[in-house]
């Protein structure tokens, strides 16, 4: 039980303490549920995802991974004791391609160790309880404890993490997915699956970003333009008039009139101004999509007009119509089973249809070249698992049995 237990003590919010409270009981010891929490066999999954049938459109316990050999094989928490106890699983986030997130069904867990006699109480627990969210680490397999003193709304709220060139996760979570308002971000540090705030107590902001050595930049939505706030790690604050904030190759910049300022980084507790160049074109507006990496020309995309190398700031002769599906080799914009392609490594168009599949979902992820998507083939009318590569290719991965339809699809690797 020690080997599984966390040390959350980063900060004085995060420890690993019994808790005896519980609907219906005060006799209830929690604790006993972890011992049933040990493992995933996540390691070699390449999608994750629910099945619903025409009975029940929000899927059932369970989730299931598509394995690197194509293989469809169902998720499994295995407890101390190496035995699978047929723990459902309520949801899945992934926070990165090493790093998920498992919330199991604390009524499965809580009728494993509580057996009521017949004057105590039944224990009826909701189905989005998150006493026993975990932490997953894909490679290793192993479950870490969610700390219970850090909200986050998994079904009905916004959720945004960002990494750091450590692989560490920045999280916030909103109640609100429409209109997200932050009340801290927190840190995970992968080294040893602890977390820490990064903000003081009461700040409330709309958005945020991170530099790759971990300065948190931070902002509400009526200040972006003008106004942002940077939290160094050593604890200090710099507030940045300048407009437009943005992280490129991981260091943070600005636009002062038409200029663009580096804010170097000073050992863990300073930023220093440095003027990189100046953006001649009368015309530059700072709207649109304002700055969008390009992985394969290691480039910025500013504004959807120029291209910002770390040193200049070129004009392009045209405007890059940058879609809303992005993989690290080419955005997408799609109409219907029209599939409208930039490649970015010389921002030439293309378009390709898909005509034998309706497609229900995409995934696509700026680690990968490759969009995975959930639909049902139009020969057949079964559903499918797939991928569209690089080259366009449709590839069938996996095929639903019994009407099954395929939802809640996450990729990784």
């Amino acid at each position: 039980m020690k080997k599984f237990l966390l040390m959350l003590g980063a900060v004085a919010l995060f420890t690993a303490c019994s808790d005896d409270g519980g609907s219906g009981s005060g006799n209830i010891n929690y604790e006993e549920g972890y011992k049933y929490l040990t493992n995933l066999n996540v390691s070699d999954a390449k999608m994750i995802y629910q099945k619903s049938s025409a009975t029940r459109a929000i899927g059932d316990d369970s989730y299931y991974k598509l394995d690197l050999s194509g293989n469809e094989v169902k998720l499994s928490i295995k407890g101390e004791d190496g035995q699978d106890h047929n723990i459902g699983i309520s949801k899945v986030v992934k926070l990165s391609d090493k790093i998920i997130l498992v919330n199991p069904v604390e009524q499965d867990i809580v009728d494993l160790f509580y057996k009521p006699g017949p004057d105590d109480d039944y224990i009826s627990v909701s189905n989005q309880s998150i006493r026993y969210l975990s932490i997953v680490d894909v490679q290793t397999e192993k479950l870490y404890r969610w700390p219970k003193d850090v909200h986050i709304d998994l079904y009905y709220g916004s959720l945004k993490t960002i990494l750091d060139n450590q692989g560490n996760i920045y999280i916030a979570s909103s109640s609100n997915s429409n209109y997200p308002e932050y009340r801290q971000i927190y840190k995970l540090n992968v080294s040893d699956f602890t977390m820490q705030k990064m903000l003081p107590d009461e700040v409330i902001c709309n958005n945020f970003t991170v530099t790759d050595n971990g300065f948190v930049v931070y902002w509400s939505s009526q200040e972006q333009q003008q106004n942002c706030r940077v939290k160094c790690p050593g604890g200090r604050i710099y507030p940045i008039s300048d407009t437009y904030t943005f992280i490129f190759n991981g260091n943070l910049y600005s636009i002062r009139n038409n200029a663009i300022i580096q804010h170097k980084t000073i050992g863990n507790n300073d930023l220093e101004e440095k003027t990189i160049c100046t953006i001649s074109d009368e015309q530059f507006t700072g709207y649109g999509e304002f700055a969008v990496p390009n992985h394969v020309r290691k480039t910025l995309l500013l504004n959807e007009y120029y291209e910002f190398d770390g040193e200049k700031c070129t004009k392009l002769d045209k405007q890059i119509n940058i879609g809303d599906i992005r993989t690290n080799k080419a955005w997408y914009n799609r109409s219907n089973t029209t599939f409208s392609k930039i490649a970015i490594k010389d921002y030439q168009e293309s378009q390709f249809q898909i005509l034998d599949y309706e497609i229900q979902s995409l995934s696509a992820s700026s680690e990968s070249p490759n969009i995975a998507f959930t639909g049902f083939r139009y020969s057949d009318g079964v559903n499918v698992v797939g991928t569209i590569t690089e080259t366009d290719e449709v590839i069938i991965d996996n095929v639903a049995e019994n009407g099954n339809k395929i939802i809640n699809l996450i990729s990784l690797n």
